[in-house]
This record gives C-alpha cells, structure tokens and sequence, in this order.
C-alpha cells in the first residue's frame, strides 16, 4: 500500500511538471525566440540526462544501423514537436495548447498505429478518436468570432500532437532496444543538435542573453522540471505500479496546465474552453480505455510536454 501511494505521488508530482510547461513556456517566448527557448531547453536536459543516466549505469551505445531511428526521435519528440509547441505558444493560448496537445498525441499514437503498423482500433478507439477532434474544434471557436491567430496556433498543437504520436509509436522499438533512459537521452541529445542551427538561424541567443530573469527561469523550469524531473518522477512511478496504471496520469496533464495558466499568465477560460477540454479528455480515456477482448499493450514513455 505505502509502495502504491508513493507511486501516485511521484506521477501526480509529474502531471504537475508537465502541465507546467504551457505557462512556462508561453513565458519564454515572450522574450526569446523559439527555436532558442527549445536548443537551450534541450542542450541543458541533455546534460542532466546523461549525468543521472551515467549514476544508473547500463547505458546502451547505439549502433550503426540505429543511427536512422534515433534520429527519428530527436526528430519528431524533440525538435519538431517543441517547435511547433513553442510557435503555437506565440500565437494561441497556453491553455489551448495544455488542452490539446496532451489531449490529442496518444489519440494520433493510435491513428498511426492502425494505418502504419495495422494495429486494431476498434469502436472505442474511433469513438475516441472522433470525440476528441471534436473538442478541438470548440476550443478554437471563441465565442467573439474567429481569432486567425488562434486558429493558426491551434493547428500547430495538433500537429505538435501529432509529431508525439508519431514518436511514441517510434518509442516502442527505441525502449526495447536501449531502455526508457537511454531512448530519451538520445531523443534530446539529438534534438538539441536538430536545434541549435535554427537558433542560430533566428539569431535568438542574443535575445536569450539580454532576456530577463522570467525567460531564464521558464527555460530552466522546461529543461529541469518539464524534461529532467518530470521522465525521472514517471520512470520511478512505473517502476513500482507498472506503465497501465501509470499512463492514466495523462489525464490529469491538461487540468495542471490549464490551471498553470490561468494561475500564472492570468488567462481566461470560456464556455468553449471547458466544453472542448471535456470533449478531448473524454476522447483520450476513451482511446486510452483497453478494449475488453484483449490486454492493453505495455507503454514507457511520457505524455507530452
């Protein structure tokens, strides 16, 4: 009982570092560009990572032939869903992307998983999966009219999303061959390089470097917290009640980041707001809900951020 409630402890504490990722990035971008924000979160993770990867032991080097894969992720987990998260933050706000993004990613892991590996969706899984896109649009639909930014943003969390489904179904093949660690570590390791030629690119760190101390404290929040301590917390969680029970913690993501935000950046919620939230989450414990003719496969990896 005593392992249980620690379990649960350490994932809430994770669905709260997740969650804040919205707000703390939305801070971020504010002042820094987001390809910056994203090089700079990663390249400070990376080190983290490897530091508590190299106390654990048993990190496993990447062969020649794996190089395309671990590409792939820091492709899809690292540089291309934090750009669009990051760009989609300029643009909407954070508690349309704390709704969505989590909301939606392992709705496009299932998509995927029938159309690419011809994995069995099923009535509840389409059910979910209809619902869920659904909520998307109440959330963008503002009661004023149309905001094109808003929309715009919006489109880039769900492809953001979307980049995370790809991902986690990538992850299935990336744990089994390096273990949840090491997978990680090189997903950031190699997304950070992704990164920083476009940083360069924007010419953000010289933003980064006159930027105040809220951009400097929201990107060691998304390195430390949202990236480091948030894969740490959830490792040790499915360590001690397994990845199932475990995963069921994503729903309580997009509750902490809207919350966050509204807390922090003083944002607003409307009628749209909730009734989308509502639509997508019950879209998501549909999908994730394992179909009473067979047991849910294992899963490792993290919500997204």
């Amino acid at each position: 009982m005593r392992e249980r409630r620690t379990a649960y402890l350490l994932l809430l504490a994770m669905a709260v570092c997740f969650g804040g990722t919205w707000p703390a990035g939305k801070l971020a971008v504010e002042d820094v560009t987001p390809f910056t924000v994203a090089a700079s979160r990663f390249t400070l993770a990376t080190l983290l990572l490897a530091f508590w990867a190299s106390r654990r032991g048993g990190l496993v080097r990447p062969q020649r032939r794996d190089l395309p894969l671990v590409l792939a992720l820091g492709a899809t987990a690292v540089a291309g869903y934090n750009a669009l998260f990051l760009y989609g933050l300029e643009l909407a706000p954070a508690t349309d992307g704390a709704i969505i993004v989590p909301g939606l990613a392992p709705v496009f892991s299932m998509l995927i998983a029938w159309l690419v590996l011809g994995e069995r969706m099923g009535g509840r899984g389409l059910a979910g999966l209809l619902v869920a896109f659904a909520g998307v649009t109440a959330v963008i639909q503002p009661s004023g009219g149309v905001d094109r930014d808003r929309v715009l943003g919006a489109l880039l969390f769900v492809a953001g999303a979307a980049c995370w489904g790809v991902y986690s179904v990538l992850g299935k093949s990336a744990t089994a061959r390096f273990g949840a660690v090491t997978a990680t570590l090189y997903a950031t390791a190699t997304g950070a390089l992704m990164l920083l030629p476009f940083s360069i690119g924007e010419s953000g760190w010289s933003k980064l470097s006159g930027g105040d101390g809220a951009a400097w404290a929201s990107i060691v929040y998304l390195a430390v917290f949202g990236t480091v301590l948030a894969f740490v917390l959830f490792y040790e969680g499915v360590s001690r009640i397994g990845p199932s029970r475990a995963t069921a913690f994503a729903l309580l993501v997009p509750i902490f980041g809207v919350l966050g935000s509204v807390l922090v950046l003083g944002e607003s919620i409307g009628a749209g707001t909730i009734v989308g939230g509502v639509a997508i989450l019950g879209g998501l414990w549909l999908v994730q809900k394992p179909s009473p003719a067979r047991e849910p496969a294992p899963k490792g990896r993290l919500v997204a951020d």
